[in-house]
């Protein structure tokens, strides 16, 4: 991170090795993380900016796409992805997340069939979101602040919380 009050809080890696992490301010004060990348050349590129709590990042199975999430805004954004090259460019909304019993956007991941899944921190519940960003599914989970969500087991086809 690049300012002082900042530090990185969720981060994940391409298929070519690429590192995509976002930063936030550690009060949670105010837009003032960013979206960056670190390439194996150990380069550092600023993707992103005005990013207030960052989470989620993940990519469609085509690679074509990059997901990253804002929790304090509620959204998740869509970029076009450049496999060959890291850039991810035209961000935009890919939805807004429903926080209208107290959940926020926290760790996403993107199973076989391009659904992003979204653990709602606070809220209890995990969201799979269609890749036209309506909703597919919501789980109840027994507690309230989960955080992540991605794949394992032999055929990638567990779903750990």
């Amino acid at each position: 991170p690049d300012k002082p009050m900042n530090r990185l809080n969720d981060g994940k890696v391409d298929r070519y090795g690429r590192f995509f992490a976002g930063s936030m301010d550690t009060m949670e004060e105010g837009p003032s993380g960013g979206l960056y990348r670190l390439d194996p050349d150990f380069s550092v590129t600023r993707i992103d900016s005005g990013i207030i709590c960052s989470n989620g990042p993940c990519w469609s199975p085509d690679d074509r796409t990059f997901y990253f999430a804002d929790t304090w805004t509620g959204e998740i954004w869509a970029y076009d992805y450049d496999i060959a090259t890291g850039a991810a460019t035209n961000r935009r909304t890919f939805v807004r997340v429903d926080t209208s019993r107290g959940g926020a956007a926290d760790g996403s991941t993107v199973d076989a069939e391009g659904y992003l899944w979204n653990a709602l921190v606070y809220d209890g519940r995990l969201v799979r979101y269609a890749p036209d960003g309506n909703i597919d599914r919501v789980i109840d989970m027994p507690v309230k602040k989960i955080t992540s969500v991605m794949f394992g087991g032999p055929k990638l086809d567990t779903l750990y919380v």
